[in-house]
């Protein structure tokens, strides 16, 4: 199987998502699957933030997307290390064995190379799960900007332009590199 980037996975992944906005909420007290009681709860904007109700919901929202994304951001490196791993020890097996033959040993060094490419997008940070800061490392690492823009936007002030790049180059650059990940693990099984 492959990933995709629909969906809930509920994998081990554990991800704080973003404060909710100022508004009034119903809080419902649900007892065996049936509401028992129903009340408003009105949560306020914090006084000292200096954006606007339209700001603070379309960071919100923004927020929310890469929340959303973070998990399959994550299972897609997570995927990508063991992938990466079990090529490398075969690899290195087949080198040191003189009955593989030579064109077997050329294939899986082409697949190494393949791997190697997509390492700098779908690779874990070392330290980190993908929730990071990101800007330290490997740059181009989706797992560090999914955190950084998650983070960036969470933050309850405005913005910066390395938030909106890595929010923007995240959205661009997930499914290409998911699919690209699913093909490589095609490519693998046969």
């Amino acid at each position: 199987g492959g990933l995709t980037l629909g969906g809930g996975f509920g994998f081990g992944t554990q991800t704080n998502g973003p404060l909710v906005i100022g508004g009034t909420y119903n809080v419902a007290l649900v007892i065996d699957g049936k509401t028992i009681e129903t009340r408003p709860l009105k949560i306020a904007d914090d006084p000292d933030v200096v954006l606007t109700s339209a700001d603070r919901k379309r960071q919100y929202d923004m927020a929310m997307e890469m929340h959303a994304l973070q998990p399959r951001v994550t299972e897609a490196g997570t995927a990508f290390g063991s992938l990466n791993r079990q090529v490398n020890e075969l690899t290195t097996t087949a080198a040191s064995r003189s009955d593989v033959p030579a064109d077997v040993k050329g294939q899986l060094e082409a697949f190494k190379k393949e791997l190697d490419a997509l390492a700098p997008r779908l690779a874990i940070p070392q330290g980190g799960r993908g929730g990071g800061g990101g800007g330290r490392g490997n740059n181009e690492s989706l797992s560090g900007k999914v955190g950084q823009a998650k983070n960036g936007f969470m933050s309850g002030m405005v913005v910066g332009e390395q938030t909106l790049r890595a929010y923007t180059e995240v959205k661009s650059q997930a499914p290409k590199a998911i699919a690209d990940l699913n093909a490589a693990i095609t490519k693998a099984a046969t």
